[in-house]
């Protein structure tokens, strides 16, 4: 078995309906969070079993993000922002290079959490929910 260092991890957004992604800076932390629903299919011939199936997915992404005013990532995750909530393009990798898996989606920002510690640099955590989830291969 093979580690993948976490450090290798990024996400790209794109803002202009997938024609072009930029990298998303100041990544500290990420996260892709899938979930199958289920259905109960229980029935008297089921032997006193419960049985289900699986159903619908839905995905969501965190990050912890260094605060960057230059980083176009972040200043257009700004923008989905305000003045109206919009959609984008992204795409997520454990680790960026050929053949390692990808997974992209489209996606909004349901949180937006910018903090300014005493003891620490300005931070940014944000949620995505996301739509469309595809995984594919690095090419």
């Amino acid at each position: 078995m093979s580690c993948i260092p976490g450090r290798l991890s990024r996400i790209e957004v794109s803002f202009d309906n997938g024609t072009t992604y930029i990298n998303l800076g100041g990544v500290v932390d990420s996260g892709l969070n899938g979930n199958v629903d289920e259905l109960e299919c229980t029935t008297h011939d089921s032997n006193g079993v419960r049985q289900y199936v699986p159903n619908h997915q839905d995905f969501t992404a965190d990050a912890t993000l260094r605060w960057d005013e230059s980083d176009p990532g972040q200043v257009g995750l700004l923008y989905t922002l305000f003045p109206n909530p919009s959609s984008f393009k992204m795409k997520f990798y454990f680790e960026g290079v050929v053949g390692r898996r990808q997974f992209q989606a489209d996606a909004f920002l349901t949180s937006w959490s910018p903090s300014t510690p005493l003891d620490d640099a300005a931070g940014l955590d944000v949620s995505l929910r996301l739509s469309n989830t595809t995984i594919g291969v690095v090419a």
